[in-house]
């Protein structure tokens, strides 16, 4: 049933669904920034991925700049013909009781080109919120923000907390926080009443313990299946305090309760990952994530599902990164997959980029190849130098339908606040 119900769905995230036969890079790709960013009232330091729209419209949040410098939401519109990108800032956060502050994950987009995300903070007791941006109806005019649900405490318990990124599944939003329910984290779901608002529940809060805790906000968003179960990380607790895979299913019966089912729990033995920061994938190949192990430079693994229902799943580490000058180290953010089974991804340090200052290197974008011996083949596609492709790239890479990856960083470029980069096949 499990082997079935992964089959079934092929999903990435933060991810644009794309349909290609795998990216062919030519002589090699081509690397480019297509916007610097230069702080207030320009965006500042992104810790997120961006998501695409379907003429190429590129969105993303930065945690600091704009005209308050409490962070961003910005839309890079490709050139007509030739030329630079054009940048504008849609959306400039406030913060304070009515307004979110510091958005550090990334948006998602629905049908109509609404886009849907989270701030770390702000909100009527400065536990961050959900929010809706609602384009124009006529071009140049102004975006449109509608506080969809504020984070509180109720009870000594907050509803959220440290919002991570959403995942929007028909009128449907889910999400985690960092530091929701008793302070662990939790998962939460909200759909819209009867009275035109948007409503909260709880489904899952962590305890800290063996089910994990802390669902860090800078990670990729939670996924699902078809069956409507979602699959996240933590990058603490379990059973050896270096963080979990985990399952959250929908009630049987209307108005049960949702469970939790821990799949994979990290620490076990000295080579496994630990302290896992983003999401993972679903496919009709098993989970495939990018994590990281205490003092060293981290690694990429897969989670294959059991043949029968409630036996062990199965990791096993498809890459582990040397880190100095040759290769990356701190792998923070998702996996991207094309259908040729590649995987792409980007290292926070590493690479031969003069930034010892923050660890060896400046960070790399990197590309993973199956063999049929069931080896796989780093290779680096690019290694940042900070002062003008930028540096720490943290959020992940996103693909488009051409077989495009972008991606941020957090700091460097010619104005030390970030760059958003893509590069061509």
């Amino acid at each position: 049933m499990l082997r079935a119900r992964l089959f079934s769905l092929y999903q990435l995230a933060a991810a644009v669904c794309v349909l290609f036969a795998g990216i062919a890079w030519a002589a090699g790709p081509t690397f480019q920034v297509i916007h610097t960013f230069k702080g207030s009232p320009d965006g500042a330091n992104s810790w997120a991925q961006v998501a695409i729209d379907a003429a190429g419209n590129v969105y993303g949040t930065t945690t600091a700049g704009g005209t308050s410098g409490k962070g961003c939401v910005y839309e890079l519109s490709p050139p007509v013909s030739g030329g630079a990108w054009t940048e504008s800032i849609i959306y400039s956060f406030r913060g304070g009781t009515a307004d979110g502050r510091f958005p550090s994950s990334g948006l998602v987009i629905d049908k109509s080109g609404n886009l849907f995300g989270t701030t770390y903070a702000g909100g009527a007791q400065d536990l961050g919120l959900v929010f809706e941006l609602s384009p124009p109806t006529q071009s140049g005019g102004v975006w449109t923000e509608t506080i969809l649900y504020t984070f509180t405490t109720v009870n000594g318990q907050t509803t959220g907390g440290g919002g991570n990124a959403l995942l929007l599944k028909g009128k449907l939003i889910y999400g985690s926080t960092l530091y929701g329910g008793k302070g662990n984290g939790n998962v939460f779901g909200m759909q819209m009443g009867s009275a035109g608002t948007w409503v909260e529940e709880g489904l899952y809060e962590f305890t800290g313990g063996a089910d994990g805790e802390q669902v860090e906000y800078e990670g990729a968003p939670l996924v699902a299946d078809s069956a409507g179960n979602l699959y996240g990380t933590t990058s603490s607790g379990g059973l050896y305090g270096a963080g979990s895979v985990f399952e959250v299913s929908p009630p049987a019966v209307k108005g049960g309760r949702w469970t939790q089912t821990v799949l994979y729990t990290f620490g076990a033995y000295a080579t496994d990952g630990a302290g896992v920061t983003g999401g993972v994938g679903l496919g009709w190949k098993p989970l495939r994530r990018s994590g990281r192990r205490f003092q060293f430079a981290g690694v990429v693994f897969e989670l294959s599902p059991p043949a029968t229902q409630g036996a062990p799943w199965t990791e096993s580490i498809l890459y582990n990164f040397a880190g100095g000058a040759t290769d990356g180290s701190g792998p923070y953010a998702s996996v991207v997959r094309d259908p040729a089974g590649n995987l792409y991804g980007v290292t926070y340090t590493g690479g031969p980029g003069n930034c010892n200052f923050n660890g060896p290197g400046c960070g790399t974008v990197y590309e993973l190849s199956p063999s049929s011996g069931g080896t796989w083949t780093e290779k680096l596609l690019h290694t940042f130098g900070w002062y003008t492709d930028g540096g720490f790239p943290y959020g992940g890479l996103t693909i488009d339908r051409h077989g495009t990856l972008y991606g941020t960083t957090q700091d460097g470029g010619a104005k030390g606040f970030g760059t958003v980069f893509r590069m061509l096949p």
